[in-house]
């Protein structure tokens, strides 16, 4: 037995049979818990092959019992993993390399999200053009230490501004009233966030267009992330709980509309049921998922991308310096636990084509 299983026990079934004589469904086994955690607050469509994976029994079929807990952010959730507080964890690729920078060692096993998942954005009918036009001006945050502030960030540095000088960042809520209010009123001219917070403007009234520079739209999305000591003690349980996530990947995206139904009956009904933009929200999430034409198989890594982002990273003085030094992205990123994953899967029998 691994360190890894000494410390994350199978889990017994509890108790002796009723007197009775009641008997356990031979589908009933021992499972692995392997619990996980995401930089998103709460259910979101944006964790749809996981959910997908737990209602169609893929995580089971491995022998795996599998828990996704929510956290404040990406760096939250990389703080929470560091800790040993769950197994895995998918936030941002900004938040893996600057924990990994502090001296905790991850190991990044799949890529979530191709493309990052911020984005920059102005009133439609707004004068200003580009970044570089924000000069004297105010970008609004969700949280100075949100996600995206270091694509925010290296946006200002794309443009030849300077945060503070130039540029002030405030937080200005999540594409709520209070983001509304900050623009009616002019607080700020442009705001920075989750594409999912950017929808909800012009459904309340302000239309808008995306100004974040072409060249910061290649910086990598999230990523699911492990502890580097779990990544060497035990591939094998690795390689299970990506091939069933895969599976939920596959499926939901072969089966779009009933997948979107179960999110909003089930599995995200408080973010999604009664949401305005659900529709919206769902086809975003869809491009997220949507490998670049040629990555194959699905949750390689664009290890460019990563060095490109990194650069940024390193850029800036004091707290506007995201990374403090640079890391070795080829010690980060492994492709290997997905290619094992894909090795002999037949993903037709998922989808059904």
């Amino acid at each position: 037995m691994t360190r890894f299983h000494k410390k994350y026990a199978v889990r017994t079934l509890a108790g002796a049979l009723l007197s009775a004589g009641l008997a356990f469904s031979a589908a009933a086994q021992d499972l692995i818990k392997f619990d996980g955690v995401t930089a998103q607050g709460g259910p979101t469509a944006q964790m749809f092959p996981i959910y997908v994976a737990q209602e169609m029994g893929y995580y089971e079929e491995e022998g795996l019992d599998v828990t996704l807990n929510y956290s404040k952010g990406s760096s939250d959730a990389a703080r929470q993993l560091a800790a040993e507080n769950v197994d895995w964890g998918i936030f941002a690729s900004a938040a893996a390399m600057i924990t990994v920078q502090r001296g905790f060692p991850l190991k990044a096993i799949m890529q979530i999200y191709y493309p990052d998942s911020f984005d920059i954005v102005v009133p439609a009918d707004s004068d200003i053009q580009t970044v570089a036009d924000m000069k004297g001006k105010v970008i609004g945050v969700s949280d100075l230490a949100g996600g995206e502030v270091p694509m925010t960030r290296a946006s200002i540095l794309e443009s030849g501004l300077k945060e503070g000088a130039d540029v002030s960042l405030v937080i200005a809520g999540e594409g709520d009233p209070t983001t509304v209010r900050s623009f009616t009123e002019g607080r700020i001219q442009a705001y920075a966030g989750a594409k999912r917070d950017l929808l909800l403007l012009p459904a309340q009234d302000i239309p808008t267009r995306s100004i974040t520079p072409a060249a910061i739209t290649r910086f990598p999305g999230d990523a699911l992330t492990v502890r580097a000591e779990t990544f060497e003690e035990d591939k094998e349980l690795l390689v299970k709980f990506v091939r069933a996530t895969i599976k939920g990947w596959a499926w939901g995206m072969a089966n779009k509309d009933e997948t979107f139904e179960l999110l909003k009956t089930k599995y995200a009904e408080a973010s999604l049921g009664d949401n305005p933009v659900a529709a919206e929200f769902w086809e975003l999430v869809q491009t997220y998922y949507t490998a670049p034409e040629g990555v194959e198989p699905h949750g390689v890594f664009l290890p460019d991308a990563w060095e490109f982002y990194m650069d940024y990273l390193l850029v800036g003085e004091g707290d506007q310096q995201a990374l403090a030094g640079p890391v070795d992205i080829a010690s980060i990123l492994t492709d290997e636990i997905v290619e094992m994953a894909w090795d002999g899967l037949d993903i037709s029998t998922v989808t059904g084509e």
